[in-house]
């Protein structure tokens, strides 16, 4: 059985002290270290990527384009890549890995991810799954049981989550599980322009992870969340939607995938382009987004993360980003 990469553990031991900062950019760079171990996991198989965003939550498109960076990198071509809704599990050949995206919805808070990964569990009982790290989160006892009786019963599941937490919970789910920071860390360096001087964005969650808003009395220049930066292209990306389902459902779901592939992950960088000229409009960040954090870490940018309603962001700082020398942490 393959043993996760020793950067980890050295990684982890240096990151016990959060008040002895790092570098930025060294941090980083180790931080994408990390990831080698998957590479001996995909070894020479063909795989499939599955879980393609095709949304617009800049966050999961900040982790597509990152594993997508990875597998370039790694010179990893997929031989499929589908979002959920556009996938067929018969496509799976035998002794293909699975490779499924990672993000924050391992558990009941999101429809429709968990369902997929559980039926793969189930139907595809000879091929190696890699779930991509993920945050662990189930408001029921009872669906996490469930959950967890249909994935102990594969012997080639492999679970990366993004923080200690999660990865207690994982090891109920399969005995491979690895802790492993956030996929989008392989879009670093971001190149950041100039900023307007003392000029502060607040990027806060209107959805069900929002928790309760810190630093009132700090004065925001820009106040807003990703639903509202990417509103003016909400038409554009359902049309992707749209013409996806429909490939799928007239029976040409393969060649949608080989057209959509490319397509979809150029029209996605304009939308995470929004973002990053947004940021780089402002000389300091705060949010409660982890990718907000992210992404102001990609682009080295100061700023300040708060916590969402269940303690995924400070629970990332804590692993993998609080020795940052310009990244600080609101958990009051």
């Amino acid at each position: 059985m393959m043993v996760q990469s020793e950067h980890l553990k050295a990684y982890i031991n240096m990151e016990q002290k959060l008040d002895h900062k790092l570098d930025h950019s060294e941090m980083m760079l180790g931080i994408i270290r990390q990831h080698d171990f998957l590479l001996e996991l995909i070894g020479n198989k063909s795989f499939i990527y599955v879980d393609m965003p095709v949304y617009g939550n800049i966050g999961d498109l900040l982790i597509m384009q990152g594993t997508l960076k990875f597998f370039e990198n790694n010179n990893l071509v997929p031989r499929i890549v589908a979002p959920i809704f556009a996938f067929d599990v018969g496509w799976i050949q035998p002794d293909e890995v699975v490779v499924f995206q990672g993000g924050g919805n391992f558990g009941d808070l999101y429809a429709g991810m968990q369902p997929l990964r559980e039926k793969v569990a189930q139907e595809k009982q000879h091929n190696r799954i890699i779930i991509l790290p993920q945050t662990i989160h189930f408001s029921s006892a009872e669906a996490m049981a469930k959950s967890v009786t249909i994935f102990q019963q594969h012997n080639d599941v492999h679970l990366c989550v993004r923080d200690e937490n999660s990865y207690q919970l994982a090891k109920q789910f399969t005995k491979q599980a690895y802790l492993a920071p956030d996929m989008a860390h392989h879009l670093f360096p971001i190149k950041s322009s100039p900023p307007q001087p003392k000029t502060t964005l607040l990027l806060s969650r209107t959805d069900d992870e929002k928790a309760v808003t810190k630093l009132e009395n700090t004065p925001y220049t820009t106040v807003t969340d990703w639903p509202e930066l990417i509103g003016k292209r909400e038409k554009n990306f359902r049309r992707f939607y749209l013409a996806i389902r429909l490939f799928y459902r007239t029976g040409l779901g393969s060649l949608g995938n080989r057209i959509f592939a490319k397509l979809w992950p150029a029209y996605a960088s304009t939308l995470i382009q929004d973002a990053i000229e947004l940021f780089d409009r402002h000389e300091y960040i705060v949010t409660d987004r982890l990718h907000g954090h992210i992404l102001a870490s990609l682009m080295s940018k100061p700023h300040t993360v708060m916590d969402n309603s269940y303690g995924k962001n400070s629970g990332y700082f804590k692993v993998w980003t609080g020795r940052s020398d310009i990244v600080t942490l609101d958990n009051k």
